[in-house]
């Protein structure tokens, strides 16, 4: 609800704007047409042209609304200094100038932003913690957002990367499409999701996050898909493993979605207390208040893509006590990736995409 009351205030506003850039009837129209196509795009993205055209235009609107915010603080300040607004040729160019400066910078994020997102990066932490009796390796990753523009190289880079590093586990930290599942086995996913979750020596394990509650309200099943094609899906479970046990918790979305309430972590707690105990959770919000038991030995989520673009990466931290990288949440050691792909836009411009590789050793 929140995130539809401040699209609504952004198009607004943007509406506008956009239609003082042509004077008359044909501003109104021409910013209507605007942001008409961008929310059919969205209605469509289930396409190859809808995605492209909501991705073109939510980068657009976003540069747009910051470059439109500027020239709107040149404007008040001008009329503070000198009483009087600009003339009405004078605000024409400059509304002229702001759209333009706002195609002109979207241009240049794709064009930087698209092979940035293309080429994840491989990060690395490593856990002792006297739980861990044997060593061994995790592959963490996040956010595939599996859609029409997704870039089915990047699939076959990880797998090949998988099979190189032999991981005792693959874990998945949920967002795994923007399609449905009939699509994803259309379009050839099964055979190379399941390339990846045959890397695991022990066993490839993942949860759902909040784009899955989006997949389900539309009919789509991805956890079973996901099932299907080789991976374990905790959803509010705990599971204990050769050398490891797991808690999955549903991600809150979906939770409502649902219409039920997550179990609480103290329900959750695994069946074997003596093994590494690992938590993930979609979305790095740490965890209850009241909760009084035993901390987990690592917690792994995604969700933030750490902003994503530019301005989002410059307020992330705001919104989030952690939204990148390793560091502790709640007195948990966390994780939190960045997402192997990004929502919509496959453009990363102030972030990077990225996988984890997690190696547990006996503390020393």
């Amino acid at each position: 609800m929140i995130f539809l009351a401040t699209f609504l205030l952004l198009a607004l506003y943007l509406f506008f704007h956009f239609r003082s850039v042509v004077p008359g009837v044909r501003g109104t129209l021409f910013a209507a047409a605007i942001l008409l196509l961008f929310i059919g795009g969205f209605f469509f993205r289930g396409s190859f042209v809808g995605t492209l055209l909501e991705s073109i235009f939510t980068v657009w609107l976003c540069e747009a609304t910051l470059i439109f915010v500027i020239w709107d603080l040149i404007r008040l300040i001008h009329l503070a200094v000198f009483r009087k607004s600009f003339e009405a040729k004078v605000a024409l160019l400059g509304h002229r100038i702001a759209f333009a400066l706002g195609v002109l910078v979207s241009v240049g994020f794709f064009l930087v932003g698209v092979p940035i997102n293309l080429n994840y990066q491989i990060r690395s932490a490593t856990v002792s913690h006297p739980s861990v009796e044997k060593t061994f390796t995790a592959v963490f990753f996040s956010d595939l957002h599996l859609d029409p523009l997704f870039s089915k190289q990047k699939l076959v880079r990880f797998a090949a990367e998988l099979d190189s590093i032999a991981p005792e586990f693959l874990l998945f930290g949920g967002d795994l499409a923007d399609m449905s599942d009939k699509a994803l086995t259309e379009n050839g996913y099964d055979s190379l999701f399941r390339q990846l979750t045959k890397s695991a020596k022990v066993a490839a394990i993942g949860i759902n996050g909040n784009h899955e509650a989006y997949a389900e309200r539309s009919g789509s099943d991805p956890e079973n898909w996901m099932r299907r094609n080789g991976m374990i899906v905790l959803d509010d479970s705990a599971l204990c493993v050769p050398l490891a046990c797991f808690t999955g918790r549903t991600d809150f979305q979906v939770a409502r979605s649902r219409d039920i309430e997550r179990i609480p972590l103290s329900k959750l707690l695994p069946p074997d207390s003596s093994k590494p105990w690992i938590l993930l959770d979609h979305q790095p919000k740490g965890i209850e208040s009241d909760y009084k038991g035993k901390f987990p030995t690592l917690a792994l989520s995604g969700h933030t893509h750490n902003g994503q673009f530019f301005p989002a990466t410059a307020l992330i931290e705001f919104f989030w006590r952690l939204s990148d990288g390793f560091g502790s949440l709640d007195g948990v050691p966390w994780i939190v990736s960045s997402g192997i792909d990004s929502w919509g836009p496959p453009v990363r411009v102030g972030s990077q995409t990225d996988v984890w590789i997690v190696h547990f050793e006996p503390e020393r």
